[in-house]
């Protein structure tokens, strides 16, 4: 029997993307987790990145049995962002929930994130604390921000986005935002490959105010429990990061000719320290790798 909540006809207002490559070993519980939301006014499109391994006979027993439920194959792996441009085209709602395979789903999650966008008409994306777990599965670290349930998208690149010195994000891959937004500073840019996500949220930062919610709704492995679907050569990743984010001050104080100039020094500085930081971490790496090699012999 294939279950279906909505009314013939009826659009939903919300479209789950569930990006997925070659995790057939959890895809089935992420899928789980979504389709067990209490919040039930969505479709959900899985985007199958050409998976080699059971991915696409794991997703197909849900849009057998589940009429919210679609299945899309690439040809071929186009990798991040082209596997989620290719899903939100086929998207229905006016929220666009974009999710990946592994993290860990709180059963309110859709129904917080859907409550925050309608609090803060203006915000273009919402997203919220993480609970960081570790290779056990146990909560390890709670990333939480300094956040009000709605502010302008400015707060959120002048305090904490433009405060990184390592370029990190505050905003992980999963958020939703309004369609409008994303369709209105021109979707994801395929320059910055994988970060083309973080670089949405810039501009759309630049543009819209932002919703946040304080709960920490989603979970998200260690990488010693799911590694990476993506691998960047070292600098290549720093050089992209590096770019994004000088576009993004480059762009955000354009009209500010003296804040400008003293966000550029600080973007040296930044890039400065995050390579030398890394620089130590894979010259750690490579000392204790060389020690555990000469106590193997």
């Amino acid at each position: 029997m294939v279950y279906d909540i909505s009314a013939p006809g009826k659009t939903p207002r919300v479209t789950v993307v569930l990006t997925t490559y070659k995790r057939a070993n959890v895809v089935a519980s992420t899928v789980e987790a979504i389709l067990s939301q209490s919040y039930s006014d969505f479709e959900l499109i899985i985007s199958d990145d050409a998976s080699p391994d059971d991915t696409e006979e794991i997703c197909r027993t849900f849009v057998e049995t589940d009429g919210r439920v679609s299945y899309r194959r690439n040809d071929r792996n186009l990798g991040m962002p082209g596997n989620l441009i290719a899903a939100i085209a086929g998207a229905k709602g006016d929220y666009l929930a974009v999710l990946h395979d592994g993290d860990g789903y709180v059963p309110v999650l859709l129904e917080r994130w859907v409550a925050a966008l309608d609090a803060c008409p203006d915000a273009g994306f919402v997203f919220n604390a993480y609970s960081g777990l570790d290779a056990e599965g146990s909560v390890k670290v709670t990333f939480r921000e300094p956040l009000g349930s709605c502010q302008p998208g400015g707060v959120l690149l002048e305090r904490i986005f433009f405060r990184r010195w390592r370029f990190d994000s505050p905003v992980w891959g999963t958020t939703m935002m309004r369609r409008s937004s994303y369709e209105s500073v021109g979707g994801l840019d395929p320059r910055f490959g994988p970060f083309a996500d973080v670089d949405l949220w810039l501009r759309i930062a630049e543009r819209y105010a932002v919703a946040y919610v304080p709960e920490a709704v989603i979970s998200l492995p260690s990488r010693e429990a799911l590694p990476r679907a993506f691998q960047l050569k070292p600098r290549e990743e720093e050089r992209t990061v590096e770019r994004m984010f000088l576009e993004a001050r480059m762009r955000h104080f354009a009209d500010r000719r003296m804040r400008l100039g003293a966000e550029l020094f600080r973007h040296g500085a930044f890039v400065a320290c995050s390579r030398v930081h890394r620089w130590l971490l894979r010259s750690r790496r490579s000392v204790l790798s060389r020690l555990d090699t000469k106590m193997m012999v």
